[in-house]
């Protein structure tokens, strides 16, 4: 049973359990040393409230408490912390009361760790005033049994110090119930650990995949028309037909896509906010020659002349598909056309400009002068793999995934390691209102954007790896490093984003 009795300086009431019996302690108001009374001291009975049990101790008899006769109260804490016996503190006192720490106490150490144990204390009970003596005589039962502090189920003798306890819910109505104190050491600090980076997984030319790692995001350009134009009639035959990738890559942004070919009208342009013209030219077979005999001469082709990852009947198939396109009718735009797209390219709405090798780059070089005073021009035999630097790409990778030159990083080539550059291709003149996203492997601009403030145009001198077959076989873009988020990439950058530039 605890021990209850009053300071003879200050004349608080004090509890402490029975076993400290005639030994010193220091008074936690006046720190007055006091003798604790013997077994023989008439015990001052708890309010109701103080002295109800915790719900996990209500249903157990003494003899069935797992824990030793000195922890059965809930209200009373012994912890052994370096070979010595130390009281903890669970101080109930009024709004108006003040109570000192002891002299003896070096360091107070506070913690919200709900988890450690609950350590030993002595309950502080203040002196009831004249007008609530009744009261205190005759208190009021709770409305619900309060939440007292569950005792650990076993307690060792030899224990580590213990970490500081979260407070005591307040046990007396009216009485402020400050948190224990903890005296010596500190709690160690808490592990820090560091944020998880989130694994990418690679395609096979060694690309990250996913929605996020792009310049644009699924979905974030919801609302936005884009219009894609080519005025040969046979363009949507074969390489821009509805199976192409493009379309869905475009309408995973939010894109809402439009597909056109043959006669350009310059009403479109008020509907939309992106413009994507394929270059026409006027492709002329030499006199004599039909187009059936050139496709058979490709039989007649060394092995080291048939582009890279196309068999010699897959590159047949291609030969008789650009053909099919370049032969058909075409229309090129006129005056009035090129006057409407550049009012489009003024009002701040995004144009990509697409050539390949001469003769496949009449609108991109008429526009290219137009607004930057540059050409287009070039039949370069390209035919390898770009690798971006700054992305961390290892030796071993560029072995890996086929990297033959070196590019810089670009916001264009967001979530792009590796970009094949193209069969043949041109390239766009050098001007100060331009910018060089992404170089050639003979080092000429291959891409290109515009640093005229307030318009959005890129020039694209490779288109033929997003020409699509039938087959993944006989596909450019399929088989083409990068082509994809290039081109997701693009329509983002005339949509606005920037990559943080």
């Amino acid at each position: 049973m605890p021990i209850q009795f009053r300071c003879p300086k200050c004349d608080i009431r004090l509890t402490i359990i029975q076993r400290e019996a005639g030994t010193p302690m220091i008074c936690p108001r006046c720190e007055a040393t006091i003798t604790v009374p013997g077994d023989d001291a008439s015990p001052t009975e708890l309010p109701e409230l103080a002295r109800t049990a915790s719900p996990a101790f209500s249903s157990r008899t003494p003899s069935e408490s797992p824990l030793p006769s000195r922890w059965a109260n809930p209200w009373l804490r012994v912890s052994v912390i370096g070979g010595g016996l130390v009281l903890l503190l669970a101080v109930s006192i009024t709004a108006a009361m003040t109570i000192q720490k002891p002299t003896t106490l070096s360091e107070v150490v506070r913690s919200d760790d709900s988890s450690a144990p609950t350590p030993a204390a002595v309950s502080v009970i203040p002196e009831p005033s004249p007008k609530s003596a009744s009261a205190s005589a005759n208190p009021t039962p709770p409305a619900s049994t309060p939440n007292v502090v569950k005792p650990q189920e076993s307690v060792s003798q030899s224990v580590a110090p213990l970490q500081p306890t979260s407070p005591l819910p307040q046990m007396v109505p009216g009485v402020t119930q400050h948190p224990p104190v903890v005296v010596g050491q500190a709690p160690p600090p808490r592990p820090i650990v560091p944020p998880v980076a989130p694994v990418l997984t690679y395609d096979r030319f060694g690309n990250p995949i996913g929605s996020d790692v792009g310049l644009g995001k699924d979905g974030e350009f919801k609302g936005k028309r884009l219009l894609f134009w080519s005025g040969f009639e046979n363009t949507g035959k074969i390489f821009f037909g509805p199976t192409n990738p493009l379309w869905k890559a475009w309408e995973r942004l939010g894109f809402t896509v439009i597909v056109r070919f043959g006669q350009f009208r310059t009403e479109w342009l008020r509907d939309i906010d992106q413009l994507w013209i394929l270059s026409t030219g006027r492709f002329e077979l030499p006199l004599g020659i039909p187009p059936e005999a050139l496709v058979a001469a490709v039989d007649l082709l060394p092995i080291s002349e048939i582009p890279s990852g196309f068999t010699a009947a897959e590159y047949k198939f291609i030969v008789q598909a650009t053909l099919d396109m370049s032969l058909s009718r075409v229309h090129p735009l006129n005056e009035q056309a090129y006057r409407a797209i550049e009012k489009f390219v003024q009002s701040g709405k995004g144009v990509c400009l697409l050539s390949d090798d001469d003769p496949f780059l009449v609108e991109s070089n008429e526009l290219a002068k137009r607004l930057y005073g540059v050409t287009v021009k070039g039949n370069y035999i390209a035919d390898k793999i770009a690798y971006v630097r700054d992305h961390k790409i290892t030796p071993a990778d560029i072995r890996t995934f086929g990297g033959q030159y070196e590019v810089a990083d670009h916001p264009l080539l967001m979530g792009v390691n590796f970009l094949y550059e193209g069969i043949t291709i041109s390239n766009v003149g050098i001007s100060d209102k331009l910018e060089v996203a992404l170089k050639a492997s003979d080092g000429q601009p291959l891409i290109a954007i515009s640093k005229v403030p307030g318009q959005r145009v890129v020039i694209d001198c490779a288109f033929t790896q997003f020409c699509h077959g039938p087959t993944e076989r006989t596909s450019y873009i399929l088989k083409s490093a990068g082509a994809v988020r290039l081109a997701q990439n693009i329509a983002a950058y005339l949509a606005g984003k920037d990559g943080g530039k």
